[in-house]
């Protein structure tokens, strides 16, 4: 079972070295984001006038999404999704590299620069996963062919982390952009990863980087 937040990580990174194409705090809320809008797209969890309310209980029998559900059902009062976005965010990484690396999708790899300074990162061994994706995503995209609900809410997650211009480096960029707004409509997951992203940028005086999309 493949789940958003491992499609994310895995178009998030960089095949070869395992490094991230976007900041690693952009991945970490993106990975909150994908675990929050798994659960809406799997039924347990809704989101209504802002708010994050459980529906549903019952497991999905997947760790990730499991132990997520768990932690919004243990809440006392509804929040907002940026609230769940950044909590969901914590440890998320970690948890979602080694479960890859756990199926052989990833591999560790660690060695000592001269013989002496020692380097870890995690490079990609199976790329079925993320060519799948980026078909995917290339054929809603680019070529405007419908979407499925799992490549509008991949499409949602990759336009609030702004890692589309890393995916579709030779397309028109603002063209890019307004076809995933179309796709991912008015979704509130990506919205708030979004938030989270800029209030993280505002924070630190860059720029948010999110264009304006011109009307149509």
């Amino acid at each position: 079972m493949v789940t958003l937040a491992e499609d994310v990580f895995l178009l998030a990174s960089d095949d070869a070295t395992g490094r991230p194409r976007i900041a690693t705090g952009s991945l970490d809320l993106g990975l909150g984001g994908a675990l929050l809008l798994d659960l809406v797209l799997r039924e347990r969890l809704a989101i209504a006038e802002d708010r994050v309310t459980v529906v549903d209980r019952t497991a999905t029998g997947d760790p990730l999404l499991d132990a997520a559900l768990r932690s919004v059902a243990r809440g006392t009062s509804s929040r907002e999704p940026d609230y769940w976005v950044r909590h969901l965010a914590a440890g998320a990484r970690s948890a979602v590299r080694d479960r890859l690396v756990a199926a052989g999708v990833l591999a560790d790899d660690e060695h000592k620069v001269l013989g002496v300074i020692p380097v870890h990162h995690t490079h990609q061994v199976d790329a079925r996963i993320e060519q799948e994706l980026v078909s995917g995503l290339r054929d809603a995209v680019v070529l405007g062919r419908p979407a499925s609900a799992e490549t509008a809410a991949v499409a949602s997650l990759v336009l609030a982390m702004g890692l589309e211009q890393h995916l579709f480096p030779r397309a028109d960029r603002r063209a890019v952009r307004r076809r995933i707004h179309e796709i991912a409509g008015d979704e509130p997951v990506g919205a708030a990863v979004k938030r989270a992203v800029g209030a993280i940028d505002a924070a630190l005086g860059i720029g948010s980087g999110f264009d304006a999309v011109p009307e149509r």
